[in-house]
């Protein structure tokens, strides 16, 4: 009598040891579910609670005793708990993790867009630069040909001047020619005149010039001969 109630109280002792160890896995186990992300050795820690329900089992059948029977129950019930709960963690952080998966993408895509708009900005301000400097140099250009075709016209009025006062040229020269062979022409007719009146010098008729000695001369001729 006395052995089987020293095997009692040595049962006692190790479901007791149990029993702590038994609490200190489930606080284990609580406090990594509470952690953020969750302790990887997790899953481990309620494989370790589970193994120890079972040898807590087998120790309170072997002393049967109801209320240790049913503080295995509770103790069961309590590690299912505790199972479900980091099932559910596990799926929520698969799902946060797709979730920053597409978040991720999302960013990523973001970004690129970004980073094309930029680019045509970018490229929306060179055109435009250069559209400005294109349309400085068309006007710099008009100016020069305003320019150039106000020099054009000044020497095209300059020309016309310069061609009027040519012929005005032309012509009084033309008109000083036409004199001077009218001057000329009736200077050679004058002087063919005289020649074709030289017979007459005889006659005593009064010639001017040069002819005049003729007739002194045969005055003098006839007033020697008379004296004579």
């Amino acid at each position: 009598m006395g052995d089987i109630e020293s095997g009692a109280r040595e049962a006692l002792l190790v479901f007791d040891r149990y029993d702590e160890e038994f609490n200190t896995l489930t606080e284990q186990i609580q406090h990594s579910l509470n952690e953020e992300p969750m302790n990887p050795y997790t899953d481990n820690l309620l494989r370790q609670c589970q193994d120890l329900l079972k040898q807590m089992a087998l120790e309170a059948r072997s002393l049967k005793q109801p209320t240790l029977l049913q503080r295995v129950k509770d103790y069961k019930s309590q590690h299912a708990q505790l199972q479900q709960e980091y099932e559910r963690q596990g799926l929520l952080g698969r799902h946060n993790d797709d979730d920053e998966e597409s978040r991720r993408r999302t960013e990523d895509m973001l970004s690129d867009q970004n980073d094309t708009l930029e680019r045509a900005r970018r490229t929306m301000q060179e055109t435009e630069q250069v559209a400005l400097e294109i349309t400085e140099e068309l006007g710099q250009n008009r100016e020069t040909l305003m320019s150039a075709h106000g020099r054009v016209r000044e020497v095209s009025s300059m020309t016309g001047r310069a061609r009027r006062i040519l012929n005005t040229m032309t012509q009084r020269a033309l008109q000083q020619k036409m004199i001077l062979y009218a001057v000329g022409g009736g200077l050679v007719l004058a002087f063919f005149f005289i020649l074709g009146c030289g017979g007459d010098e005889s006659l005593g008729l009064p010639l001017q010039g040069g002819t005049l000695v003729l007739s002194v001369e045969t005055s003098t001729f006839a007033t020697t001969n008379k004296a004579a």
